[in-house]
């Protein structure tokens, strides 16, 4: 038995216990030392990854890893350190220092490589990892080696339309709700839920289990939104996708009273029991993430399902214009100077992707490129923007169509989701925003869902449609 000092307690004992945390504040100081320095050489890029509801994020990013770490057999002529045979390959990493949970890549990858293949599950919460990427150079003669970690952050689309709560108090947020629910198409979806809505005076006393049950079917009329009508801008945005315990609604009720005659309501009444959960959900949940996510950011990636919106009618996409002016309002954006880039970084470029344009013919692929770069144009026009450069690109992450002809006819061809071959034709995508009469154009004539093609991962094969532009958009400027 070792003496006294040599027991946990003891000096030596405290002793070895003050050198392990030595050396472990130690190596976080170098390894946030690295940090810096990688930042402050534009050698650190980190990157913000969301969607709009249904737009393939989890696919996305999973093709984004695989083509950068096959570059041998991966087709990206449009990316110049492929093309120019620069780009060597690249590893992944749990991002450091971010807490984040790291990116199923190795899920995702077999989800897509079974037999037979399958989609991957749609991320329900914050993940984050970094892809070391290793470039060869040439310079004064001689080859050199360079490397450029590229951290993505991925979050749900869903968080993304929470954050203009941020910029709204609950009486605030619930008159501009009243005038989205008492429009169409909200006002047709669920009108009895929306009626109770209108009847529940805020003066009254809460009853805790029918604002409960009134939540439980708020969130199911958002999902409703969602699905039935291929609406975006839905709030709160975690309802669609957990059972959130800060389960809040619109009154309508509020009419036009004053703040303060709201103010002067007892606690126990519904605005104010409503109202502090509405509050709890904005510090507790909306507040923390941007604390903790975008202030990294350099760099943010919105992926919107342009073809499903566009198929849906006028009245989805102009609630697709609606997010996007909200996703306009909310960034901090700007040049990244020199300190910046090390205290307050901020994103210094946005890009927009209209995804799955493997769904439509190639010829269609610009006129949607053109269509989504109206949309954006129309939500950043203002002045506040004018500092802000704007991307747009349409792109299939994994191809799963290919063209053929039919009696003179162009085709799409590919295996439906219950694997039966299939040959179809789109509806010829217009280059500019549909006038009345031109909505008839895509009534009933939504794609049919693709699965992923067979074979992805033979020799490094993941077929795509012009991944290697938005790599470019994201990372040329850098590499």
């Amino acid at each position: 038995m070792g003496s006294a000092d040599d027991q946990p307690g003891g000096a030596k004992g405290r002793l070895r216990a003050f050198k392990r945390q030595f050396r472990q504040l130690r190596k976080e100081a170098m390894e946030k030392s690295h940090w810096a320095a990688e930042r402050l050489l534009d050698r650190r890029i980190c990157i913000g990854i969301t969607g709009l509801s249904g737009a393939g994020k989890s696919t996305l990013i999973t093709s984004l890893i695989y083509q950068l770490s096959h570059p041998d057999r991966a087709q990206l002529p449009g990316f110049s350190p492929a093309l120019n045979g620069r780009l060597q390959g690249a590893e992944l990493h749990p991002a450091m220092d971010t807490g984040l949970p790291l990116f199923e890549y190795e899920q995702c990858l077999r989800a897509l490589t079974t037999n037979p293949p399958r989609w991957p599950e749609s991320t329900r919460d914050l993940s984050a990892l970094e892809l070391h990427v290793h470039l060869q150079g040439r310079r004064l003669g001689r080859n050199y080696r360079q490397k450029v970690i590229l951290e993505f952050r991925d979050y749900p689309g869903e968080w993304l339309m929470d954050l203009p709560l941020l910029r709204m108090d609950f009486t605030t947020w619930c008159r501009h709700q009243r005038d989205l629910l008492e429009q169409e198409p909200r006002a047709g979806l669920a009108p009895a839920l929306l009626s109770q809505l209108h009847g529940l005076a805020p003066d009254t006393t809460a009853d805790t289990r029918q604002i409960d049950s009134l939540w439980q079917n708020y969130r199911q009329f958002l999902r409703d939104c969602r699905s039935a009508r291929k609406l975006s801008y839905l709030q709160p945005g975690r309802a669609l996708l957990d059972n959130e315990e800060y389960g809040f609604f619109p009154l309508p009720g509020i009419g036009h009273r004053s703040q303060a005659d709201l103010d002067a309501l007892p606690e126990d009444s519904v605005y104010k029991v409503l109202e502090a959960r509405y509050r709890q959900y904005v510090e507790e949940r909306v507040t923390p993430f941007v604390d903790s996510h975008f202030r990294h950011l350099d760099r943010q990636l919105v992926l919107v399902d342009l073809i499903s919106t566009l198929f849906a009618g006028e009245e989805a996409l102009e609630d697709m214009r609606k997010a996007f002016g909200q996703i306009a309002d909310t960034f901090s954006y700007g040049s990244n100077g020199l300190l910046r880039k090390l205290w307050r970084p901020r994103i210094d470029r946005l890009v927009f992707a209209a995804t799955k344009v493997d769904q439509v013919l190639a010829a269609d692929h610009d006129s949607l490129r053109q269509l989504l770069g109206q949309q954006l144009q129309q939500v950043f026009s203002g002045a506040r923007h004018r500092g802000l450069p704007l991307f747009c690109e349409a792109i299939a992450a994994v191809r799963c169509s290919n063209e053929s002809v039919r009696d003179g006819r162009r085709l799409l061809v590919g295996h439906a989701m219950d694997g039966s071959y299939l040959g179809f034709e789109n509806a010829e995508i217009l280059a500019h925003l549909p006038q009345d009469g031109e909505w008839q154009h895509y009534k009933g004539g939504l794609p049919p869902q693709l699965r992923p093609p067979m074979g992805i991962g033979r020799e490094g094969y993941m077929p795509h449609i012009r991944m290697d532009a938005l790599l470019n958009l994201l990372l040329g400027d850098k590499v």
